[in-house]
């Protein structure tokens, strides 16, 4: 406990200093050469910039009958009959509920 009160008072003191930080270590001053003027709404090209994309044209909606325009499928011989596995024996029904009388 003496230590942990100890070490508070270190720190404590440790912040009670008169040298204010320095202005590296604040990170608040600017470096480098600011020129007045370098930079102006002129040098933007207004007439060049487009804020909206371009719209994507409109397509016509279709007329007519779209089945007609499928064309004619013929299924695959032996599609339209159930696949059975060989070996596999099928589920057992499930048992007829027993009605109450």
């Amino acid at each position: 406990m003496t230590r942990a009160v100890i070490l508070a008072l270190c720190l404590l003191a440790a912040g009670c200093s008169d040298d204010p930080a320095s202005t590296a270590e604040q990170g608040a001053a600017a470096s480098g050469e600011v020129l007045e003027g370098s930079i102006s709404d002129a040098m933007i090209p207004l007439d060049q910039l487009e804020s909206q994309a371009p719209l994507a044209p409109r397509q016509a909606a279709p007329v007519g009958d779209i089945d007609a325009e499928q064309p004619n499928v013929t299924p695959v011989p032996g599609i339209d009959t159930p696949v059975t596995s060989e070996g596999a024996e099928t589920a057992p029904a499930a048992p007829a509920p027993e009605t109450e009388e």
